[in-house]
């Protein structure tokens, strides 16, 4: 059996030794592990990419920004010497006092964070430089604190400091801080916090900003701990010798003043127009060969149309629910609005719905909205084309139930007016008027001419309802704005846009709109459609718009409800239409549900009525103070007098009611008589078309329509044409013939002749006596009753004759003095007979309450007119009438001269 092997003694030290090395070992390889991940796992390092985003500006037409545009991250990037001293060395103070002094870490920070994680047991404390912090917010991207992070971040800064200067790093890493509130960088946040630029901070806030980084998601919400923090900040200052312990001490007494906290679900504060903008920037750098992401972090400035004073007065206008007519509860009646400048196409406000506005969300107000534009399309499709063509606002259009090839179009009252011009069509926006003259001129023609003003029409749309707004997809209230701008800026078409360029963030103009330009209608056609437009807001569908002394033109809209089943039954307007403009400003105004389905639509709501109002509303705050211009009336215009209904010169026939002065251009003046006035023979009695027998015929004249019309309804100008038939009381075989006295002071009143017998003497004058043929039964059946008139046996006359003597004096303008004498003067009772014509006299007191003075005083008389008058005279006590004045004639003059 072989001896045992001596067993040897342990060596402590020698374990000890092994122990360390083994251990050594383990944290290499971790390390080295940790070292590969970390590597393997790198950010690519580029100076370029590392370009932080910056926030975007939106400024309005005068070059004040009024929003900022950014993606998630608010940035204003500034450069190193628009920061403060104060600033600078407060962050510093709080991230890295000795940032100058050591390279890209510090191994004295590390120490100190490892110590402080080996107690914790987890990493708490990265001991991370500036550079560290810039490398991990500009290429790691993350603040989740691990070992691959720290070697990762430790790498990066190495290349940074080999790349920038201590400067430039520290610049960048001011401009990428987070600092809560959404806003990256000093100068965003100086803004978020502050309301003031970064270089206008004081030491105070300098302290409370570079505080904010060590926990902007707790500082930001608790700004009672974030002035403490502020505190603890000033007192490193102070400590490093950057600030004197008074200056802090100072600092922290300073009163904060903090600008409320912008929810950032709030969005812009314009949103309908900033989105408008925006996505016009968007196209605009796209167009340029740009991204448009770009919009949103590269810093750029969009320079755009707007107007903080017309905006401001739609954005108040539209949040008063008075101005709108009552909604359903469970939906709005949905409105939008868009304002422009005429001369240049300029946006100047968008208001694009009601209610909560989601930002990025539908915007009525701009394509592709699209809705029927009802009667506010006539000018564009219509009546500009047809003074484009020579017609003119005096042309006349008969107002009669028309049918056409399918379609058969109806006034929105039901009331069909005749013969009226062009103004008058669009004056009371009459739609057979309408399509009857799109059909003259050719729907082919007001279709390219609408096209021509900007309208998205489709090949579709040609046909003669789209002279009444029937078109398949529907307009915006930007493209109705648009082209009514070219009637107010002398047939030129611009177009409508919002944005006039794009700078870089170093001032650089890197894309310009261009708006299109051209001539659709001359300046005269501009002006006539104008001129009628007027009228339309003087007296027609549109006063509610009137602005008082200011000039207005504009076109009211509605649109019923689709003649569809599910509306069957119902009676209500879709959409409702104003579109209205001034020499300065052009605004389209659109109300309507969205959508519009059986349950929800406008009642009781017209174009005319709070379209009109919202517009007027707007308008009068949008023009305050800016001077009262008319519209320019360019040369090739005259005024000529015509006959309103036929549109040509007056003939000697055309009754002075309508006889008018209406604006042509030159070369368009009438030629031609008025050919539709007649003159017809009437009966008296009857009204009719007299007969040969008739015994009393008159003279009128009446209107002559050009084509007859014998339908259903009778346009209301019917009343003007000659009866058809003729009369029915005076055929032949149904008269009678007498001898009538005309003795004038019968006034006009008709007496059997008193002719005398044989043996007698006397009676009416033979100079006055008249065969007239009467019907029978409608003929005189009194004598005369004039004493001179009357038989007598003798020579002597008449017993207890009476004769009147009867004198007229104007006393004044207003008054008419009478005094007759009677013959013999016994005492009668004497009554006056007064009238405008001998025909028309009629006894100023009732029978027989006649007066027993022989003088009167009518003081009821009117200047510019003639009075007749007579008197009676009456047996007191048979009340027979016994003598009758000669009739008087009494003109009163109008400007006191006979």
């Amino acid at each position: 059996m072989p001896p045992k092997s001596k067993k040897k003694k342990l060596n402590v030290r020698r374990a000890i030794l092994l122990a360390a090395i083994i251990l050594c070992l383990v944290v290499v390889g971790l390390g080295t592990g940790l070292v590969v991940a970390a590597v393997r796992d790198m950010p690519t390092f580029d100076l370029e990419a590392m370009q932080a985003d910056a926030t975007g500006f939106l400024l309005d037409k005068d070059g004040n920004v009024y929003e900022h545009i950014h993606g998630p991250e608010d940035r204003v990037p500034v450069s190193f010497d628009q920061i403060p001293k104060n600033l600078k060395e407060a962050f510093l103070a709080a991230e890295d006092h000795n940032f100058y002094n050591h390279g890209a870490i510090s191994i004295v920070g590390i120490a100190r964070a490892a110590l402080v994680n080996l107690r914790s047991g987890r990493i708490e404390q990265g001991g991370s430089t500036i550079t560290q912090q810039l490398a991990n917010m500009a290429f790691i991207g993350h603040h989740q604190r691990t070992f691959e992070r720290k070697i990762q971040e430790a790498i990066l800064a190495f290349q940074l400091e080999r790349n920038l200067t201590k400067d430039q790093i520290f610049e960048q890493y001011m401009n990428w801080a987070y600092f809560g509130r959404g806003a990256y960088g000093v100068q965003s946040a100086a803004q978020a916090y502050f309301g003031k630029d970064v270089k206008d901070l004081s030491l105070s806030e300098c302290a409370f900003l570079a505080g904010l980084v060590k926990s902007p998601g707790t500082f930001s919400k608790d700004l009672d701990a974030a002035i403490a923090r502020r505190n603890v900040v000033l007192d490193l200052m102070a400590s490093y010798d950057f600030i004197s312990p008074e200056a802090a001490q100072q600092a922290k007494a300073e009163k904060l003043n903090f600008v409320e906290d912008k929810d950032s679900s709030a969005g812009y504060k314009y949103p309908y127009f900033s989105e408008f903008a925006i996505s016009q920037a968007e196209k605009l750098l796209e167009a340029n060969g740009m991204d448009a992401s770009e919009l949103f972090r590269a810093g750029l400035k969009v320079y755009t149309t707007l107007d903080p004073k017309v905006q401001q007065a739609m954005e108040d206008v539209y949040a008063n629910p008075n101005n709108f007519p009552p909604s359903k509860k469970d939906r709005l009646i949905q409105s939008a609005m868009v304002v422009l400048d005429p001369a240049t196409g300029e946006v100047r406000g968008v208001v694009g719905g009601r209610g909560n506005k989601v930002q990025r969300g539908f915007n009525f107000a701009v394509p592709p909205a699209g809705r029927q534009p009802g009667s506010s399309i006539k000018p564009v499709a219509v009546y500009a084309p047809a003074i484009e063509q020579g017609y003119a606002p005096a042309t006349v259009i008969d107002d009669v139930p028309t049918s056409f090839p399918g379609y058969r179009p109806s006034n929105y009252d039901g009331k069909y007016r005749g013969l009226i011009s062009m103004r008058e069509a669009i004056q009371w926006s009459v739609n057979v008027a309408a399509v009857k003259m799109l059909d003259t001129i050719g729907v082919d023609k007001g279709f390219q001419f609408a096209r021509n003003l900007g309208l998205p029409l489709k090949n579709s749309d040609r046909h003669l309802a789209m002279a009444l707004g029937g078109i398949t997809t529907g307009v915006s209230p930007l493209d109705m704005a648009a082209a009514y701008a070219a009637f107010a800026n002398k047939g030129i078409y611009t177009e409508p846009h919002a944005v006039i360029k794009i700078e870089d963030r170093y001032g650089n103009v890197i894309a310009e709109a261009k708006p299109q330009r051209r001539a659709v209608m001359s300046e005269q056609t501009a002006y006539l459609v104008t001129d009628m437009l007027r009228t339309v807001v003087q007296s027609g569908t549109g006063t509610r718009a009137q602005l008082g002394s200011r000039p207005v033109a504009g076109k009211t809209g509605t649109t019923e409800l689709p003649k569809t089943p599910e509306f069957r039954g119902k009676s209500g307007i879709k959409d409702a239409w104003f579109v209205g403009y001034t020499p300065e400003l052009v605004g389209a105004v659109w109300m309507g549900y969205e959508p519009t389905d059986p349950e929800h639509y406008l009642v009781g709501v017209a174009g005319g009525g709070h379209p009109a109002r919202i517009w007027k509303a707007v308008m009068s705050r949008a023009l305050a103070g800016v001077p009262v211009h008319n519209f320019p009336m360019p040369g090739g215009l005259v005024y000529a007098t015509i006959d309103a209904k036929s549109g040509l010169l007056p003939s000697p026939l055309t009754p002075q009611e309508f006889i008018r002065s209406e604006i042509f251009a030159q070369g368009t003046v009438p030629t031609q008589i008025s050919n539709v006035w007649e003159e017809k023979q009437i009966c008296a009695e009857s009204g009719k078309l007299a007969t040969p027998y008739c015994p009393n015929v008159i003279t009128k004249v009446f209107l002559k329509r050009p084509v007859p019309f014998t339908g259903s309804p009778q346009p209301l100008d019917a009343v003007l044409e000659a009866p058809k038939e003729t009369c029915p009381l005076h055929g032949a075989g149904s008269t009678v013939q007498v001898k009538v006295c005309t003795d004038p002071r019968h006034g006009g009143k008709l007496y059997l002749a008193n002719i005398p017998g044989p043996g007698q003497t006397g009676g009416c004058p033979p100079e006055m006596v008249q065969e007239r043929t009467f019907t029978k039964g409608t003929e005189p059946t009194q004598h005369c009753p004039l004493p001179d008139h009357q038989v007598s046996d003798s020579t002597t006359g008449p017993p207890g004759a009476v004769t009147l003597d009867l004198k007229a004096d104007r006393t004044g303008k207003t008054s008419v003095k009478l005094n007759w004498k009677s013959s013999p003067s016994d005492f009668y009772l004497y009554n006056i007979y007064r009238g405008e014509s001998l025909e028309a006299m009629a006894p100023v007191f009732p029978q027989p309450k006649a007066i027993p003075r022989l003088q009167w005083t009518d003081d009821q008389v009117q200047p510019g007119k003639t009075y007749y008058y007579q008197v009676k005279a009456y047996d007191p006590v048979s009340g027979d009438e016994l003598a009758a004045s000669d009739p008087v004639p009494v003109p009163i003059p109008s400007n006191g001269k006979t």
